[in-house]
């Protein structure tokens, strides 16, 4: 009989009440601990069918020995490792180790890392959306609901928090470090199983829907465990361009408006203030080394600082493109079933003699949808301006 899948939820009701554990919960910590046993069982599943039962044991058995020293040298000095027991016999089988055979325990170390940190990660998402569900315990220090009501608390009125807020400006800048050697179809292999883990919390989990997601994830590790780690080639100006705007789309695009939606919704429900989109102060930009750095690559030239510039403006368009055709997608409003403002029949009169109707009529847009039209010369426009 076929195991049954790592993730299996037995009892949807007590994996619900383990994803949504308050704070004082200690139930809230078994969803953690579940992912990082579970992505350590794959990881070992790998290891013996990639390079052997014998390499699975030698890391099994250096992973036990290191377990049992930390758990045993809690609170001793620096120098407390070199005549412990488990150092000892862990010095003595790395010693004994061939140059091939230290690298892969290397490699699944590393790996088993990786996997780990992708779980705290999910982990820390998880706790805070658990956190919004107990709506009676008090936010998070650091959050913008949990630091207005410090302001607050402290006498300090609406008006000046927001010109407080006002004075906040955070600028990241991106740089194509030389320390820096992931490589990028790692970064996405990362990615998809932090996907995967965050599907696993979806309930209700279905036996196969666990065990596919689980196979999902197997899939992950062993491309990864077959993937080397670092460039074979060191990487062209155009390649660091094209890793900095990665997080465009993979992170920033996505978390920019719930930034901003946060702050919103945070002076509403401590200040009880409603602030428009426009009134909302811009808090965080970007910047980019990246293509420009004059100092930090030789290679780096006039035109490759044109190349990042017109790369980060296309990035930005393709992102507006995706999400007017989305707009356009959904709204099927008809100036038969709802009134149109004159302002927008003007708009788009003056949008028609300069552009024309014939994409709206390739489209199949009805002429009763004045909506989607309207957005779908703002499609043609922004399509004109991508380079």
């Amino acid at each position: 009989m076929a195991d049954a899948p790592l993730w299996n939820a037995d009892d949807q009701r007590s994996r619900l009440e383990e994803l949504t554990a308050s704070t004082d919960d200690r139930s809230k910590e078994k969803p953690l601990r579940r992912d990082v046993r579970s992505l350590g069982v794959l990881l070992g599943r790998v290891l013996v069918e990639q390079s052997g039962q014998e390499l699975f044991e030698v890391v099994e058995q250096l992973r036990r020995l290191l377990i049992t020293y930390r758990e045993q040298s809690a609170g001793q000095g620096p120098g407390a490792s070199f005549k412990n027991p488990q150092m000892v016999e862990a010095r003595r089988i790395v010693q004994q180790l061939e140059i091939g055979d230290a690298y892969l325990v290397t490699k699944a170390f590393a790996i088993y890392f990786e996997l780990t940190n992708l779980a705290e990660t999910n982990h820390r998402k998880r706790r805070r959306r658990a956190a919004k569900v107990h709506t009676d315990q008090p936010p998070l220090a650091g959050s913008f609901k949990g630091t207005l009501l410090r302001m607050r608390t402290a006498g300090i009125p609406a008006d000046e928090a927001m010109a407080s807020l006002s004075k906040v400006k955070v600028v990241p800048v991106f740089t194509a470090h030389p320390t820096e050697v992931a490589r990028r179809t790692v970064l996405f292999k990362r990615r998809r199983i932090a996907q995967h883990l965050e599907n696993l919390d979806r309930l209700p989990l279905s036996e196969a829907e666990a065990k596919t997601i689980e196979n999902l994830i197997l899939a992950e590790i062993t491309s990864l465990w077959q993937t080397d780690e670092v460039r074979v080639e060191k990487p062209l100006v155009s390649d660091e361009i094209r890793m900095g705007l990665d997080y465009y789309p993979m992170s920033i695009f996505d978390a920019l408006p719930r930034l901003y939606s946060e702050v919103i919704d945070s002076f509403r429900e401590v200040y009880e203030m409603e602030l428009e989109d426009e009134n909302v102060p811009e808090l965080l930009s970007f910047g980019s080394w990246i293509g420009g750095d004059r100092d930090g690559n030789p290679f780096v030239t006039a035109e490759s600082t044109r190349e990042a510039l017109q790369r980060s403006r296309n990035a930005i368009i393709a992102h507006y493109i995706s999400e007017v055709q989305r707009a356009i997608d959904r709204t099927s409003s008809s100036s038969g079933q709802v009134p149109v403002s004159d302002e927008l029949r003007s708009r788009l009169s003056d949008y028609g003699s300069r552009i024309g109707d014939e994409h709206s009529r390739l489209a199949r847009i009805s002429e009763t949808e004045l909506y989607r039209r309207f957005m779908n010369f703002v499609l043609i426009r922004l399509g004109q301006t991508r380079g």
